[in-house]
């Protein structure tokens, strides 16, 4: 997976510009819409990934598989209830 980012301080200049040639603005345009096709492809595997995370936490606990207050005093129900709600 890449990390190269658009300069966003460039790409508003380009955009704000009333003397910019049409294809810079194209050629910006399609690299946004790369990027941002980019950014939802991997919101929806997190989202996923989430997802997986809460039913298994749900099949554990429901199992008796793992206890619901750990000895260190983690709380797998706050877990399992954080990724439920960042999974929607």
């Amino acid at each position: 997976m890449s990390n190269e980012r658009i300069d966003s301080a460039m790409a508003e200049q380009i955009l704000q510009g009333d003397d910019t040639d049409p294809d810079i603005l194209q050629s910006l345009g399609l690299e946004l819409l790369a990027e941002l096709k980019k950014m939802y492809k991997r919101e929806d595997e997190l989202l996923d990934a989430l997802q997986v995370i809460k039913e298994d936490l749900e099949t554990g606990i429901a199992q008796g598989n793992i206890p619901i207050n750990a000895t260190t005093g983690i709380d797998l129900t706050k877990i399992r209830n954080f990724a439920n709600d960042a999974s929607k």
